[in-house]
């Protein structure tokens, strides 16, 4: 191990340790650090490699090792666990009635209805991003300006789904892990669902994450590679969650990334909604989201994390207008007078899209315009993207 290598395994153990002596990491701190961990190769191959060597006794025995530990806890953080008091795993709410297959159509009651679910909590956008919204390939631009709309936008629905699912309690995990063939780790690990251990292979089961919003998923670490015809990486991401029985059930687009040392595969998630098609699943920043694989290429392995299977009930809600999505995009605008010169930006497309909410014991998947515009500043290229909540305002708490 080079001294270049030890100095920088030591800056990342003192940001955890920074992290675990405060209630809530810094902002941009778990995606800071993930990013620069899977940019890495070198640190997570180590990491990797010193699980692997302690493969047998996981598989002999439960309880995991202190170097699994490890890479659990990093993982957790990677993934925004520890924003402490933000994450309800379990609870003891009202069963979710009229379970459907996922992503299934549900009942329409109409703009004059009252819907199923009663008042919906309002959706939290342009929150600070997690590990795969930094993945994006386009600049987003956060800052203010002054928007303008130039496009057309036209929906015929009066109504949409919106599809709900129980917050998963342990034993969801356990049953979750022991279909892949893993078992619990006798050492608890906070924030998480389950920690578990399976041949040549780690788990971690989280609940669903309040800020920024994400539902119940896995991260799973494979300590050895796959074998596939093809060199293809999405043939090859392909493999490893087939090997595993983890490929998406939902309709999905897929994307292939190459950044130094790693090729990431994502499998973005869509909704297929009656009279609107698939409908794409983006994170309060406006990103596409769903399975990603992480393959480092000449390395040994994979790190594969998605949302976990469950099953989700439906029920439709009354939406907005066009026009009045228009509006309410154009209104976040910044003022016109009295004001810093800002960025002048043409919004030129919009469509339905559907983000994650979450609601304590449950939580919803609601429906939302995305509105964005591509412009020029200071001589770097951005897009700006202004998320509308869908649903009536008449049935959105505050």
């Amino acid at each position: 191990m080079s001294e270049e290598e030890d100095l920088e395994l030591l800056a990342l153990q003192r940001q955890l340790d920074d992290a675990f002596q405060t209630t809530r990491p810094r902002p941009a701190f778990e995606d800071e650090l993930w990013l620069r961990m899977q940019a890495r190769r070198p640190i997570m191959t180590r990491l990797r490699e010193g699980v692997a060597g302690l493969v047998g006794g996981i598989w002999e025995a439960p309880a995991l090792p202190s170097g699994a530990i490890a890479i659990a806890l990093i993982v957790l953080l990677g993934a925004g666990i520890f924003t402490l008091g933000r994450l309800h795993p379990g609870g003891a709410g009202s069963a979710t009635s009229g379970l459907s297959n996922q992503d299934g159509a549900g009942k329409n009651f109409g703009p004059n209805v009252s819907p199923e679910y009663g008042p919906l909590p309002v959706p939290a956008f342009g929150t600070a991003p997690g590990p795969p919204q930094a993945l994006d390939r386009q600049a987003v631009f956060q800052g203010p300006v002054t928007l303008t709309w130039t496009g057309h936008l036209d929906v015929s629905a009066a109504s949409l789904p919106v599809f709900r699912y129980q917050e998963p309690a342990q034993s969801d995990a356990d049953r979750f892990a022991a279909s892949l063939g893993a078992r619990p780790s006798t050492e608890a690990v906070q924030g998480g669902l389950g920690l578990y251990a399976g041949k040549d292979f780690t788990l971690v089961v989280i609940g669903t994450v309040a800020q920024p919003a994400r539902e119940p998923s896995f991260n799973l670490s494979e300590l050895k590679s796959i074998s596939s015809p093809s060199a293809d990486p999405l043939a090859l991401a392909t493999a490893y969650l087939s090997a595993r029985h983890l490929m998406p059930t939902w309709p999905y687009q897929t994307e292939v990334q190459t950044t130094a040392g790693t090729v990431r595969v994502r499998f973005l998630r869509s909704f297929d909604v009656p009279s609107q098609g698939q409908v794409a699943l983006v994170d309060g920043a406006g990103n596409r989201y769903g399975i990603e694989v992480d393959i480092a290429t000449g390395g040994r392995g994979a790190f594969e994390t998605g949302p976990l299977p469950m099953s989700l009930a439906s029920a439709g809600y009354p939406i907005i207008t066009p026009d009045q999505a228009v509006r309410s995009a154009l209104a976040s605008s910044a003022p016109p007078t009295g004001s810093p010169s800002y960025p002048a930006v043409r919004l030129t497309t919009a469509e339905i899209v559907y983000t994650l909410v979450w609601a304590g014991d449950h939580s919803f998947y609601e429906p939302a315009f995305l509105f964005s515009g591509t412009f020029t500043y200071q001589g770097t290229a951005y897009v700006k993207r202004v998320l509308v909540p869908a649903v009536d305002p008449s049935l959105l708490t505050h």
